[in-house]
């Protein structure tokens, strides 16, 4: 028996001795060269980093050895960038980000994460500083769990992944001087009648927005990702030819052009209506031209609009010339369908509800913004199912057709041709997810 409990000590202490050289033959050859890549760029410059912290396992994935040099006050220079808005490209194991800048003199613009910054627009042009942390984290692990510590210590590892991988982070400060103007883009210089261009402004610094010029309507900008958007509408009676743009941003104009090309919508015989009361135009301008003008709300369509009617015959098209007992008559800036009483009308895209009443002129009236400007006005409903402020999907009833239906869809005061719209054709999807 004494003999096996001596045997049995040797052994553990053999064990001992050789996990100990193991460990130590781990220890040995795990160096710096553990850590991750560390390479970052700012807009197109490469970021260096002035401090980091990592754990890097051991064999095992049990224990941790820690590498570490402390952040210095040593602050990067990256030059003069052109871009307002520089992307920071960060390495692929990055999980969790900070980052702060600041301007010339001192006082902090933008503080978050990078995902954060995406969204960001720098006040003005000028000199900046900015600090940035990039951090690995174990997916169930938060930065407040890294002990850390100076090069050649041991920590336990947390044991949240398998195989153990590096926990820690880089920290890179920099300068660089901010230089950008703006840039504008057409998604066409030629438009039929009818028609919208879409209008993007990018590279350009401050939220204050830009201002749209042309005799083709009122055109409003609406945030975007990278910057600002507009829709310019070329409506069925847009002069042919070319139309100047005129785009103000922080006090520089940009001048772009836009050639209108006719077309021919072609004539439909209707019959005499008869003269509207002067109390039910009067009552159709107090309710409905000042949405002609409203500010426009952020962008809520997405993708092609539906058809507010699925089953119906188009008694007068838009743009067509109407003809009474043989004589022509004004053109028509909407669309009357001749529809089935009792079916749903359907809203045509996302929007806000603006106007749900019943009108003397028009009978039941809806009015649904979609934002940037972009609103459908459907007239004749038998019943409304919907009330002014309510937000709707497309596809949603916002009521019940009668036997017509008239369907006007403008940007701003101008009426455009839905058809395109329908088809997800035309500047109005131009982009739209950037």
């Amino acid at each position: 028996m004494k003999r096996f409990l001596l045997w049995l000590v040797g052994v553990v202490l053999g064990v001992g001795i050789f996990l100990g050289a193991v460990m130590g033959v781990s220890y040995a050859f795990t160096t710096e060269g553990g850590c991750p890549d560390s390479t970052a760029q700012f807009g197109t410059e490469a970021l260096e980093p002035n401090g980091w912290c990592w754990q890097v396992p051991l064999i095992g994935g049990k224990l941790d050895k820690v590498f570490a040099s402390p952040a210095t006050l040593t602050v990067q220079k990256l030059g003069t960038l052109y871009t307002a808005h520089p992307a920071i490209t960060l390495p692929d194991w990055a999980s969790y980000t900070t980052l702060t800048i600041q301007n010339a003199y001192g006082s902090i613009v933008f503080v978050g994460s990078v995902s954060d910054y995406q969204s960001f627009l720098f006040p003005t042009n000028g000199e900046y500083k900015a600090e940035l942390s990039v951090w690995r984290v174990p997916e169930g692990g938060m930065a407040t769990q890294f002990e850390g510590g100076s090069t050649g210590a041991v920590r336990r590892n947390l044991g949240l992944e398998k195989p153990a991988k590096p926990t820690g982070w880089y920290r890179y400060a920099f300068r660089f001087t901010l230089q950008a103007s703006a840039e504008v883009e057409l998604s066409a210089e030629r438009v039929e009648q009818g028609g919208i261009v879409g209008l993007r402004i990018s590279g350009m610094t401050g939220d204050a927005a830009p201002t749209v010029e042309t005799d083709l309507g009122n055109v409003q900008c609406v945030r975007a990702a990278d910057g600002w958007r507009a829709y310019i509408p070329a409506a069925y009676n847009a002069s042919s030819g070319g139309h100047e743009v005129n785009i103000t941003v922080n006090g520089e104009t940009i001048t772009r052009s836009i050639i209108v090309l006719p077309k021919d919508f072609g004539a439909v015989d209707v019959e005499p209506e008869p003269d509207a009361s002067d109390a039910a135009n009067t009552q159709f301008r107090n309710a409905v031209w000042g949405l002609y003008e409203a500010p426009a709300r952020e962008k809520m369509w997405q993708g092609g609009f539906v058809n507010p009617v699925e089953s119906y015959t188009t008694l007068v098209d838009y743009g067509q010339v109407r003809v009474v007992n043989g004589r022509q008559g004004s053109r028509s800036n909407s669309t009357k369908l001749y529809t089935i009483p009792g079916e749903p009308c359907r809203a045509p895209a996302n929007g806000v509800v603006v106007l749900a009443a019943e009108l003397a002129l028009t009978g039941n009236t809806v009015v649904i913004d979609h934002g940037c400007g972009m609103r459908s006005y459907l007239y004749g409903l038998q019943t409304l199912s919907v009330s002014a402020g309510q937000s709707v999907e497309k596809g949603q009833a916002v009521g019940v057709l009668g036997e017509e239906l008239t369907m006007d869809f403008k940007l701003g005061s101008k009426s455009v041709n839905p058809w395109p719209l329908f088809q997800t054709s035309g500047g109005l999807f131009w982009k739209e997810k950037s």
